[in-house]
């Protein structure tokens, strides 16, 4: 008898399949190598991709679940097989005893129209990719200084700034230390702008770090920035400079938990323009489009905020309404590089760092009442939804 059941045992063993087995007999796996041009040097590396690949299955469906009457809002995609070190990166680094200085700008009393969204308009320039490194908060600085810059020039000085230069020029000590692709934040990108000539368009200085593996920060190209402001500088091309910033909401610091913050007051801001926010991108990798709910992204406060990037508007009539937030994760992310997040909330803690660079102007090109004009134009097609 005892040798019967040993035997069965030994049968029912034999018959489960391995997990590479299992690997080659998944249609859903088979569906993803070929619609994401899947290739492994060996079984025994598919079959640890494929175990990725359906902890990512199960992981997004979860998420789908947390989701809820948002509708489902992640799925399989490229990263599926991938180890987190190999997914999209992201660099907020902030000290933990930083203490905000910067202003808050008062609450208006004007109030918000019902949707705006400023990629209708010149003041949101091209989705960004910063590749593999995490470089997140010198490309949300950089996008939120390239607006400003275009709105108040009225869409004359529309040009694309660089993030690079941020990354690799901003000092790695004192206060507003940061650390190129090891990470850093924006309160620190700003002030490194300011201290400098300016910060440089993306032709003159562009962007070197590289989109599909991990590298050292490149080095300041200390001489380029010294000769914009050099008897060359007509040949450099147009640049940007920073007089300081402000928060458009109280700052969430510390143990602060994020639940409470003003969500009108970052209505209000965004009514005005696109702004630098942080949050906690946790799940973002697994977002493949829709809504996603502040049940789902995870927790709220300071100390879970990772990622920094713009919020560029709102929808409040939507079924389910939802603020606008740009990526630098390339166009092949989620909405075309955009992630929708649920407005009754904070969520993703993207209210807890709000930022808006003060730009500072000398053009004696710009003639202010027409400048006044071209910027309220902006404005209109922004809240109007026509393109």
């Amino acid at each position: 008898m005892f040798r019967f059941v040993l035997l069965a045992a030994v049968v029912l063993a034999s018959a489960l399949p391995t997990e590479q087995e299992a690997s080659l007999k998944d249609k859903d796996w088979d569906d993803f190598k070929k619609k994401y041009k899947k290739t492994f040097k060996d079984k025994d590396e598919e079959s640890r991709r494929h175990a990725l690949f359906t902890v990512s299955k199960a992981r997004v469906e979860q998420l789908n679940q947390l989701n809820g009457k948002a509708g489902a809002a992640f799925g399989i995609n490229w990263m599926s097989d991938r180890y987190d070190h190999e997914k999209h990166k992201k660099g907020l680094r902030k000290p933990i005893d930083f203490v905000p200085t910067a202003p808050v700008l008062e609450e208006t009393s004007d109030e918000a129209p019902k949707s705006v969204d400023w990629r209708l308009t010149e003041a949101v320039t091209p989705i960004k990719n910063q590749g593999q490194c995490g470089s997140c908060w010198a490309f949300s600085a950089t996008e939120a200084i390239e607006s400003q810059m275009i709105l108040k020039t009225g869409g004359k000085a529309a040009v694309t700034l660089s993030p690079q230069q941020i990354a690799s020029c901003a000092p790695p000590t004192g206060k507003y230390g940061c650390l190129g692709c090891q990470g850093g934040f924006t309160e620190g990108a700003y002030e490194y702008v300011k201290s400098s000539v300016g910060l440089a368009n993306s032709f003159y200085i562009p962007y070197a770090q590289s989109l599909t593996e991990s590298q050292p920060t490149m080095a300041c190209p200390t001489a380029q920035v010294a000769a914009m402001d050099g008897q060359l500088q007509q040949l450099t091309g147009g640049y940007a400079t920073v007089e300081g910033y402000h928060y458009a909401v109280k700052p969430c610091n510390g143990a602060c938990t994020g639940e409470h913050q003003n969500l009108k007051a970052l209505s209000a801001a965004l009514a005005k323009s696109p702004v630098s926010v942080c949050v906690n991108a946790g799940v973002w990798n697994d977002y493949t489009g829709g809504v996603m709910s502040a049940s789902a992204c995870g927790p709220m406060d300071a100390a879970s905020q990772d990622h920094c990037v713009m919020a560029v508007g709102f929808n409040a009539q939507a079924p389910t309404p939802y603020w606008i937030v740009r990526n630098s994760w390339a166009s092949t992310w989620g909405e075309d590089g955009y992630v929708y997040l649920e407005m009754a909330k904070n969520t993703c803690g993207l209210a807890n760092d709000v930022t808006v660079p003060e730009v500072k102007l000398d053009r004696a090109d710009l003639n202010a009442t027409e400048t006044d004009l071209r910027r309220e134009l902006m404005y209109r097609r922004a809240t109007s939804g026509l393109a």
